[in-house]
């Protein structure tokens, strides 16, 4: 009888959710995610050599042993921009999606470390006044972070709870090919047709490669 009593509860405790699986499955998640480039010729479009991105993202939890593994999408946009000698301006605009994943160990209530990969696309827009050109290239970013809990409910840890996301890591984006930046046209007068010859700038390569860290809040639901 006390046999069947031990197997009983066991397969009862295999079938209750653990703390880990019990927390709300999605998250929603509002920040900064910047970057830093190391590279000399990045002062063309920012001079302290930083790519301010904010960003929007939502992920879907499920639970693995030990820990929850997190699948999350992102939008980033942004870009920075720099003087070119009194002359005008140069800016860098970016525009990119990321798909990736996160493994997260639960630490009690309110701690979660955590290691993030993402993979993606960028569409990258750099302006030399009156030229621009646009480019897409893939990326990859990996991430070290801690997660603070703050749950809704405090006597439900495992219920709806605010975050805040700290990460820090690396954004590995190849270098863009900007070989044929074109003058942006006027706007002709209405019922006119008139045909501007088109003139183009070839600029080199700009590397987009570096330091990234990242600021978030969310909400877990």
């Amino acid at each position: 009888m006390r046999l069947l009593t031990c197997v009983a509860l066991l397969l009862v405790s295999g079938l209750l959710p653990s703390e880990a699986s019990a927390r709300p499955p999605l998250s929603l998640r509002l920040g900064y995610a910047a970057q830093v480039n190391t590279d000399r010729a990045y002062d063309l479009v920012d001079e302290d050599d930083h790519l301010p991105l904010f960003r929007v993202g939502a992920g879907y939890h499920l639970p693995v042993p030990a820990g929850r593994l997190e699948l999350e999408a992102g939008l980033l946009t942004g870009g920075s921009s720099a003087s070119l000698y009194n002359q005008g301006t140069a800016g860098l605009g970016l525009v990119g999606v990321e798909l990736g994943a996160a493994y997260r160990l639960p630490l009690g209530t309110h701690f979660e470390p955590h290691v993030q990969l993402f993979v993606g696309y960028d569409w990258l827009t750099l302006k030399l006044e009156p030229f621009k050109q646009r480019v897409g290239r893939p990326s990859a970013t990996g991430l070290l972070g801690m997660t603070f809990l703050i749950p809704t409910q405090p006597r439900t840890p495992g219920g709806t709870a605010f975050f805040v996301d700290v990460q820090v890591g690396y954004a590995f984006r190849p270098v863009a090919d900007f070989d044929a930046l074109e003058a942006e046209s006027p706007e002709p007068p209405e019922g006119e047709d008139v045909s501007v010859p088109q003139s183009s700038l070839r600029l080199g390569s700009l590397p987009l490669s570096g330091v990234a860290y990242r600021l978030q809040l969310g909400l877990r639901l």
